[in-house]
């Protein structure tokens, strides 16, 4: 970046920039309450910017389509997602209780906010975002665990695909309000297990209170 001097007609673009930043915040807003309320196929384009407040020509200022505007939006919340989760588990030490905190998290962060935990089981395109955004930390604990003797599976790559997709399962199920109150540590139990560790241990380990988020 070069240090020049700034000149007073270099400013009128920061504002624009911040302008642009907060009507494209607006529409990725918008299409979030419509996608989950609606679905996806039938919110129209002309829905998104008229929720959006956001004249209809304007809205391809900033996506091409709707699925670009689909992607952005889950690329961004499983990227908080994913800080949050690693800012919870920074002071954890043994992997069974990185991934038993993994999927707790997003258990919970889908019963906190019952609108994305639908656009999150509704939609395909998510599935890709998902293995994008989580996969290589996933296969990091997956990996790590093998290492340190503490899981043994048959095949890492279907363990991590089976084991998202169980979460994915149970995170319909208890949108669907069909689960008893501790899933998410059945879940998490289950996980354990069918990543080789012993039952009464992956009970213990997956009852365990799930840490705070830790400032940043």
């Amino acid at each position: 970046m070069h240090h020049h001097r700034m000149t007073t007609d270099e400013h009128p673009p920061t504002r624009n920039q911040r302008r642009r930043a907060e009507t494209r915040a607006r529409l990725l807003a918008a299409a979030r309450k419509l996608f989950a309320a609606q679905g996806f196929e039938p919110t129209t384009i002309r829905d998104i910017a008229g929720d959006a407040d956001t004249a209809l020509g304007s809205f391809y200022n900033y996506f091409r389509t709707k699925d670009e505007v689909l992607a952005a939006l889950m690329e961004e919340t499983l990227a908080e997602q994913l800080t949050l989760l690693e800012r919870r588990r920074r002071h954890v030490d043994d992997v069974a209780e990185c991934v038993s905190i993994a999927h707790r998290h997003l258990l919970a962060a889908v019963n906190e906010d019952n609108e994305w935990g639908w656009l999150l089981v509704r939609l395909d395109v998510t599935h890709e975002i998902i293995e994008h955004v989580f996969m290589a930390s996933a296969m990091g604990d997956l990996r790590k665990g093998i290492e340190a003797g503490r899981f043994d599976v048959a095949n890492p790559d279907v363990a991590l695909q089976a084991s998202g997709g169980a979460l994915h399962g149970v995170m319909h199920a208890a949108l669907r309000g069909l689960l008893s109150a501790d899933y998410d540590s059945a879940h998490a139990e289950g996980i354990l297990r069918s990543f080789g560790i012993a039952q009464a241990e992956a009970r213990e380990i997956a009852r365990r209170p799930l840490p705070e988020l830790s400032s940043p």
